[in-house]
């Protein structure tokens, strides 16, 4: 904003100030009288001087001018020299007449005032004059010729004489230029006192009007009327007179004010800086729309220091003033706007006329309208006195619009901003503060047709706001809650409110889907979910979905939506407690509920869906009326090649014992490394299609469609299902065996027992412990010799568990003989195992290796030495990371790298995790991975 005030752009005019140059009203001469003219005592109004100097010479009042001296030159070319000056009271009427008296009365005077202004009038060197201002004569005169013969002098037309002819006057003025003045005819005319006298008064008013209009008589008549008479209308309008309606001049009436308040303007190149700064503003603003801003730019310029609209408004609501209107009352009331913003600011907007300080001039144009902005004054006003931002400005810009027009007229939102905004401030800003801060809290604020307006009824949106005051915050959030359970989400009953204000909160522990929504809005939702699920000792924790507001915007702490839900509840508890209500109620009240609504539906949303990482954010979408529960469901909704994935590796750990579908659904439900099911039946399809694949046996069912599924129907994975068939579980491995050895096995000494007594062994008996003793044992990986239970070859290796286990088997052998064949011990402390037994896990990339790792490893196990190995060919860019630039062997080099980590202390499974994300591969790899863990067993 341009730095300066009003103070440095002009000068007030010497008749507003003061001795120590400071603005004072009480200087101005703001209504004049004629009747002043024949004071005895000396009176402003027998002042030319200042009376010509206070005078803007307007093109109304140089018309007159200039008709009036053609007339009483004697131009014989010119012999209109009737004028009809019209206009309310305080239109200045009365000024135009006095400015005229003083010209042609004091001739030098007036003619040196002609000649500075440019105004190409030759004044006569001397002309009779009066000037009457009917209702303070000298005299009470019933006649209205015996009064203008007084005043001219003429004792022919005295009381008693005949009735003066049109050529009777013409020759008592005996061709002496005469300027006759009529002020107030009408409301003298009217006196009930002159009733005898109407016929006589209206004959004279004709017949001098007729001479003044002939060619031969150097006569001009002035009569100012209110146009409230209509005989005198009639008369006056018979001769065709010039007619002056000065009520519809309003640029005239402000440049007329605009000269007796300014002095002077000492910088001229600041104001229009300051006219196109304004406009700039204006023109940038998608709230202001005018026409035309050139014409804008120019009216401001014109019109400063005040804004054009803003002298236009007073204009015209002072015009509907009963007293003291118009220009005579704006003029002392601009004296005192320009005098409360001179040093404060640098132009004066409708804004910063302070209406509450003067609503004594407001009462004159309407009381009880004023009455009513006076109440909600005092209900915005904080209790220092002060306002918050725009609140008195908005409340004194809807209250000026209003005036004279209560409930039917009122401000736009242009002409709040217009009145308000300055460089640098936000439009939008502004008519939020209005219609969420002022309008509803000022109970005698309606809108209508667009406009805000006061109006003396109370506004119903100002009763629900009155009711809203009593409303306690925790309902407000109360009712945002219901809104949310039975608006947004339909109204569902697994529907739920995270730490909802008012009720416990009660989350069934069933299989069903639940969707728990919170309106507050934070960075990380994880421990709240961990509280509502772990820390409540649920069961089945992979039954519930989060919905939260979007971008951390919540909806509990929000002012805007807790006040409007207030006024919510309001205009529910009014609707129950009232019988009658104010017009218009029912339509505010849906609003304030649709209002309430958009502004809860903009603030979701987000929906988390837990995994073993945390919850899972997935955008919600939005807009229109979209069914929240409907969506929701369809962002949770399980894909269906992820939940065969699932299924399948679920039924693969089980083994060959199977898993019965109670106990695979209740996993589902219960583990949160799962997909959430948000209905059975996508689990039921997922099991019924990979049984149709041949990929897992349902009860009797295999490679067909699955018939029912009941608690007890076991599922069993594809490698086991031939196992079955032949009593052999394909889980198991079987070592062979290969050549014979010379050895005995122990405790067979050729028959000869531990006593030393010599027996005779059983033959066959005999030969069979012999060749079992004497057997070596290949590895079931690589077929080499093993050496005990390892391969030296291929690292193949199997524990004492794993014989327990049955997962290492020999023909012929049982656990213990195999523990003595091998020669394992029995394993102290921690098992630690190979994973898997025998192979690999294998990927074609890396995530989904990872995936597959957090599939096969246990939440419990340790991680105590891995193998990783990346087969893969390096891209360009991959290349230059090992020194060869060379493009041309993009993906023509292959890479093999093998990690062995063999650690002191375990490591968990999140953290190996952890480090197989971190690991940096090339773009085109697989990968294979060994483990040696404990499985915590």
């Amino acid at each position: 904003m341009t730095e300066g005030v009003i103070a440095d752009y002009v000068t007030p005019s010497e008749e507003i100030q003061a001795s120590d140059g400071r603005i004072d009203p009480a200087g101005l001469l703001d209504e004049v009288s004629l009747y002043n003219l024949y004071d005895e005592r000396d009176s402003p109004e027998q002042d030319a001087e200042r009376i010509l100097d206070i005078t803007y010479p307007t093109k109304t009042l140089t018309a007159i001018i200039k008709n009036t001296a053609r007339k009483l030159s004697g131009n014989v070319d010119f012999a209109e020299g009737g004028q009809i000056v019209g206009g309310e009271y305080g239109s200045g009427k009365s000024h135009i007449e006095l400015v005229v008296y003083h010209l042609f009365n004091s001739p030098d005077i007036g003619q040196q005032w002609l000649d500075q202004r440019g105004i190409d009038v030759e004044l006569p060197s001397e002309t009779r004059t009066a000037a009457l201002q009917m209702f303070n004569l000298d005299k009470n005169y019933d006649r209205l010729s015996e009064a203008v013969g007084d005043y001219l002098g003429i004792d022919e037309w005295a009381d008693g004489a005949d009735l003066p002819q049109v050529h009777e006057i013409r020759n008592t003025l005996e061709d002496k230029p005469t300027l006759v003045l009529i002020d107030e005819l009408e409301r003298w005319f009217g006196m009930a006192s002159r009733t005898e006298y109407e016929e006589d008064n209206l004959a004279f008013l004709q017949n001098l009007l007729e001479a003044a209009g002939r060619d031969d008589t150097p006569l001009s008549v002035f009569v100012s009327l209110l146009y409230k008479d209509e005989e005198i209308q009639a008369i006056t309008q018979r001769t065709n007179p010039f007619t002056h309606d000065l009520s519809s001049r309003r640029d005239e009436k402000i440049d007329f004010i605009l000269h007796r308040l300014i002095g002077s303007v000492d910088d001229a190149n600041g104001v229009s800086a300051l006219a196109k700064e304004y406009t700039d503003v204006y023109r940038q603003n998608d709230q202001i729309q005018l026409d035309d801003y050139h014409d804008m730019q120019e009216r401001i310029e014109r019109y400063y220091p005040f804004h054009p609209l803003l002298l236009n408004l007073l204009m015209e609501k002072y015009s509907e003033q009963r007293i003291s209107s118009d220009a005579r009352g704006l003029l002392r009331f601009l004296t005192e706007i320009l005098r409360d913003n001179f040093s404060e600011v640098d132009f004066i907007l409708s804004g910063d006329v302070d209406v509450f300080a003067y609503t004594d001039r407001f009462q004159y144009i309407d009381s009880e309208l004023v009455g009513k902005y006076v109440n909600d004054y005092h209900r915005l006003q904080k209790p220092d006195g002060t306002f918050n931002e725009f609140h008195e400005e908005l409340l004194n810009i809807v209250l000026l619009h209003s005036l004279a027009r209560g409930g039917e007229e009122g401000a736009n939102k242009r002409q709040m901003l217009m009145g308000t905004m300055r460089k640098g401030v936000n439009a939008h800003r502004i008519i939020q503060i209005f219609t969420e801060e002022v309008y509803g809290h000022a109970w005698h604020v309606h809108r209508i047709n667009g406009e805000y307006a006061f109006d003396v009824d109370e506004n119903p949106a100002a009763r629900i706001e009155k009711k809203a005051q009593d409303i306690h915050k925790h309902t407000a959030i109360h009712r945002v809650e219901s809104l949310v359970r039975e608006d947004l989400f339909e109204g569902h009953n697994n529907v739920h409110i995270l730490d909802p204000v008012n009720t416990e909160q009660d989350i069934p522990d069933n299989k069903a889907l639940k969707i728990v929504v919170s309106l507050g809005a934070k960075r990380s939702y994880d421990e709240d979910f961990e509280e509502l699920t772990t820390g409540q000792s649920r069961e089945f924790n992979n039954t519930l979905v989060l919905v939260t507001p979007e971008k951390r915007s919540s909806v509990d702490t929000n002012t805007g939506i807790i006040e409007l839900a207030r006024k919510v509840v309001a205009g529910e508890q009014l609707t129950r407690e009232e019988d009658v209500l104010p017009e218009g109620f029912d339509e505010i009240d849906e609003q304030n509920y649709q209002s309430l609504r958009d502004r809860v539906r903009d603030k979701y949303g987000t929906v988390h869906t837990s995994t073993e990482r945390g919850l899972f954010p997935q955008d919600l979408p939005t807009g229109g009326n979209i069914d929240f529960y409907a969506a929701t469901v369809e962002v949770v909704k399980p894909d269906s090649s992820q939940l065969r994935s699932e299924v399948k590796n679920v039924v693969k750990q089980a083994g060959a014992k199977g898993i019965q579908y109670e106990h695979l659904k209740n996993d589902f439900y219960r583990n949160t490394d799962f997909t959430t099911l948000t209905s059975e039946d996508g689990l039921e399809d997922a099991i019924d299609s990979l049984c149709r694949d041949g990929v897992i046996q349902v009860g009797n069912y295999f490679e067909k469609r699955v018939g029912s599924l009941g608690s007890d129907t076991t599922l069993l994975h594809e490698q086991y299902i031939e196992e079955e068939d032949d009593d052999e579980d394909e889980s198991a491995i079987t070592i062979d065996t290969t050549s014979i050895s010379s050895t005995s096995p122990k405790g067979t000494n050729g028959g000869t027992t531990s006593t030393g007594a010599t027996t005779k062994p059983d033959t066959e008996t005999e030969e069979k412990e012999k060749d079992e003793a004497s057997a070596a044992f290949e590895c079931p990986q690589c077929g080499t010799e093993l050496e005990g239970s390892e391969c030296s070859e291929c690292g193949f290796e199997f524990s004492a568990s794993d014989v327990r286990e049955g997962k290492v088997s020999v023909d012929g052998l049982n656990t213990e003989d195999m523990l003595d064949a091998f020669g394992i011990e029995e394993e102290s402390g921690p098992t630690i195992r190979p994973h898997p037994i025998m192979g690999t896990l294998d990927a074609d990339n890396k995530p989904d290796i990872i995936d597959t790792l957090e599939r096969e490893l246990g939440l419990e196990w340790e991680i105590h030495e891995t193998e990783i190995t990346v087969d893969g060919t390096l891209t360009a860019d991959e290349l230059s990371n090992y020194g060869i630039s060379a493009s041309a062997l993009d993906k023509q080099v292959s890479l093999t790298e093998t990690f062995t980590i063999e650690l002191d202390e375990p490591m968990n499974r999140q953290s190996f995790l952890g480090l197989m994300m971190d690991l940096n591969v090339p773009e085109h790899a697989s990968l294979s991975v060994k483990l040696k863990v404990n499985k915590g067993d």
